[in-house]
């Protein structure tokens, strides 16, 4: 009993009981089956200490502090394990998990499990959508909302019995973009760019890779003989080969010349991997050849590149199944959704159409004719 001081914090102890109704503890000293409960003070200051100890002491004896069993779970504490289970770290997007969970924490904090309502969902939403957060980040973050509630709802911990999150709909953040990179701006922006930026948006241009994909890219996947790569870290977690083109595999020669001993990865700066996200350099490229950066103006941003390489390649007739595996699309809806369709397009269609028509014409005739001098004989 008393206070006993750790590394963290001060630690105040009492033997306790349970409540006949199970729902708090009891002060007990020398009470036969009562246990040693400890709480954490949260701070190494002595004076401080004491005073929780004595306000511990008197909550006990008022029956105020509630047992595990009876305390209703925060989600500032459900959070946390959330955070910390295996399942959830394993994940490839944890670091962007973490990121949804910190914003729902905000706002969520005390707020017990058992008592979220539909209300309080919509409340978040127009709570964030009021800080002038864009309704897809808004979405992301009710979706992790409504993963951690299903996983509190799941028999493994039966926490709650109904995921509220769920119910509560998610707009369309109307968030599609037609815009990709022409060759033109292509061309200004690779004549401005740093060369390792370079080199990277060459292949994104080409074939589409995702950013990710790209820059866990390790030689041990690359074959120069061939004139292949390999992505292994997929966002859909399926590895694929994409040929290379001739840009692209002059790219990764470049690359090669700088390839270190110390690291198996493709893409470096400096001579390390590129761990972060290429925006400064893509910026300053934008910036030199004149080109609006963002998504706002008429900006291009640098996953317009990908929706690039999937237009160029329907141009180019490539079959969509083929398409879909160089770009990594699982779904068509998704590859419709990067493939953009310019009036360019639709006028080159119809000179297709018009084209063919006058083909089955002229069969048509040479059909006639045929017939024709058949029946004369």
């Amino acid at each position: 009993m008393g206070l006993t001081k750790r590394k963290d914090s001060y630690y105040v102890a009492f033997s306790v009981i349970v409540s006949d109704d199970g729902k708090t503890f009891k002060l007990a000293p020398g009470v036969p089956g009562a246990r040693l409960k400890r709480w954490k003070v949260g701070c190494l200051n002595k004076t401080i200490a004491r005073e929780m100890e004595s306000t511990i002491r008197i909550n006990l004896l008022q029956g105020k502090i509630l047992t595990e069993e009876s305390r209703p779970v925060l989600f500032s504490e459900w959070a946390q394990q959330y955070l910390n289970l295996e399942e959830v770290r394993r994940l490839r997007s944890f670091s962007t998990r973490a990121i949804h969970v910190s914003h729902l924490l905000k706002f969520f904090r005390d707020k017990p499990l058992a008592a979220f309502t539909c209300e309080d969902v919509r409340k978040y939403r127009a709570w964030r959508a009021g800080q002038g957060v864009s309704v897809q980040t808004i979405n992301h973050d009710h979706m992790t909302l409504t993963r951690m509630l299903n996983l509190a709802m799941s028999d493994q911990f039966n926490l709650i019995s109904r995921n509220v999150s769920a119910s509560v709909p998610k707009p369309d953040p109307k968030n599609e973009r037609d815009r990709i990179v022409t060759p033109e701006e292509w061309a200004a922006i690779r004549a401005h760019a740093a060369p390792h930026l370079a080199r990277f948006l060459t292949v994104a241009y080409d074939l589409g890779p995702r950013r990710g994909e790209l820059l866990k890219l390790e030689w041990s996947d690359v074959d120069m003989k061939r004139k292949e790569f390999t992505l292994r870290e997929t966002k859909n977690g399926e590895a694929r080969t994409v040929p290379m083109t001739p840009e692209v595999y002059e790219a990764f020669r470049q690359c090669l010349k700088e390839r270190r001993l110390d690291t198996p990865r493709v893409f470096l700066y400096k001579g390390r991997p590129i761990q972060r996200r290429l925006t400064t350099a893509f910026k300053a490229a934008c910036r030199r050849a004149g080109i609006v950066y963002g998504r706002k103006n008429g900006g291009i941003t640098a996953h317009d590149f990908r929706h690039s390489a999937a237009t160029s390649l329907r141009r180019a007739g490539v079959d969509t199944m083929t398409a879909m595996k160089i770009i990594g699309h699982k779904s068509e809806k998704m590859h419709r959704r990067y493939n953009q369709i310019s009036p360019a397009d639709l006028q080159r269609a119809v000179d297709k159409l018009v084209i063919y028509q006058a083909d089955q014409s002229s069969s048509d005739d040479i059909v006639m004719t045929h017939e024709k001098l058949h029946h004369e004989a």
